[in-house]
C-alpha cells in the first residue's frame, strides 16, 4: 500500500513593505542605542554593558538583512 503524500506549501514572499518597516526599526534601535554610548563615559561597567547591547542589535540587524536580502 503507497504512503499518502502531504501537500508542501509553499511560503509565501515577504513583502517589501512589511522588510524595509522592520529594518528601519531595527536601524532606528540601533541609533538610538549607539547615541547613548557615545555620551556615555568609555571604561564604566555601563559603557560596556551598552556596547555589548549595541553589538547585539547591530548584530541582529546584519542577520535579518543577509536572510532577508538573498531572496
Amino acid at each position: 500500500m503507497k504512503k499518502s503524500r502531504t501537500n508542501i506549501k509553499k511560503k509565501t514572499p515577504k513583502t517589501n513593505a512589511n522588510y524595509e518597516a522592520k529594518f528601519e526599526q531595527m536601524v532606528g534601535e540601533y541609533h538610538a542605542a549607539k547615541a547613548l554610548l557615545d555620551s556615555m563615559t568609555a571604561g564604566t561597567p555601563e559603557h560596556s554593558q551598552q556596547k555589548k547591547h549595541c553589538d547585539s542589535l547591530f548584530a541582529s540587524a546584519e542577520r535579518f538583512f543577509n536572510r532577508n536580502n538573498s531572496q
